[in-house]
C-alpha cells in the first residue's frame, strides 16, 4: 500500500508518549502493547509484538517523520477508525508521501479521511527530492507552468491537493496535473511556514527550525 506511518507516540495512563528505553505503552488503536524501538541507527519508535493494526503503516523516512514533528504531538498520529493520520487538526488530514503508491490506494485513502470518517478536507506532501529534476518549471507570473518527465502517474486520480517539497523554503502547489503525455500542469508556491500556520492550531510555533535553502534559479515564487 504504499509508504505511511510508523509508530512515534503510544499510550500510557492516558498520555501520548514517545518511545524511550524501558517505556511501556500500549497502541491507541487496538489497546496491544507495543514494544519501544530504540536502537542506534533509526528513529525511536513503537512497534507492535506481531502484525500492526494499521494496514497502512510500513517504515518511514526521516523526512516523513520530520514533517510530523512539525505540528503539535497531539496532532500527529491521529487514530481515525482502524488507521492512524499523519496529520491532523480542524482544518484537515495531511498525509506525507515519500514513496509511489498506486491509485487505487490514493483514492481510497481520500475516500477514507475525506467521505468516509472524519469528512475534513485533506492534502497529500510528496517528497519530490527524489524526482525533481524530472520537472521543469517555468514563470509565468502569477504562476509557474510545468512539464514532468516520466511522471507518477498514479496521481492523475488524486481529488486532493497535492504539494511537491523539494527540499526548499517554499512548496509547490499543483493547480492542474494534466494526465496524459507529456504530461504538465501549472500550480504556485507556497512558503513551508506559511503552509504550517495554515494547517496547524492557532499560536503553534514549528517544534523543528528546519535549515530551508533558497530557491535556485528560475524557480519563483
Amino acid at each position: 500500500h504504499g509508504e505511511s506511518r510508523i509508530m512515534t507516540l503510544a499510550m500510557n495512563d492516558n498520555d501520548r508518549v514517545a518511545a524511550s528505553p524501558n517505556e511501556h505503552a500500549v497502541c491507541p488503536g487496538c489497546g496491544d502493547e507495543v514494544i519501544a524501538k530504540c536502537g542506534m541507527i533509526n528513529r525511536w519508535h513503537w512497534a507492535h509484538r506481531n502484525r500492526d493494526c494499521d494496514s497502512w503503516s510500513e517504515p518511514e523516512t526521516d523526512w516523513h517523520l520530520d514533517w510530523k514533528l512539525e505540528f503539535p504531538k497531539e496532532c500527529r498520529e491521529v487514530v481515525v477508525g482502524c488507521h492512524r493520520a499523519d496529520v491532523m487538526t480542524d482544518a484537515g488530514v495531511i498525509e506525507f508521501q515519500h514513496s509511489s503508491i498506486s491509485a487505487d490506494d490514493i483514492l481510497e485513502r481520500e475516500s477514507f479521511y475525506t467521505c468516509q470518517h472524519v469528512q475534513r478536507r485533506m492534502v497529500w506532501v510528496l517528497d519530490a527530492s527524489g524526482f525533481k529534476r524530472n520537472i521543469d518549471h517555468r514563470d509565468r507570473g502569477k504562476y509557474d507552468s510545468f512539464r514532468w518527465k516520466t511522471p507518477r502517474k498514479s496521481w492523475w486520480w488524486s481529488g486532493q491537493p497535492i504539494y511537491l517539497d523539494y527540499g526548499y523554503s517554499r512548496l509547490f502547489q499543483i493547480k492542474k496535473l494534466y494526465d496524459k503525455i507529456p504530461c504538465g500542469g501549472w500550480g504556485t508556491w507556497v512558503n513551508r511556514s506559511s503552509f504550517i500556520s495554515r494547517y496547524a492550531p492557532p499560536g503553534w510555533d514549528s517544534e523543528l527550525c528546519v535549515g530551508a535553502v533558497n530557491l535556485p534559479d528560475g524557480w519563483t515564487d
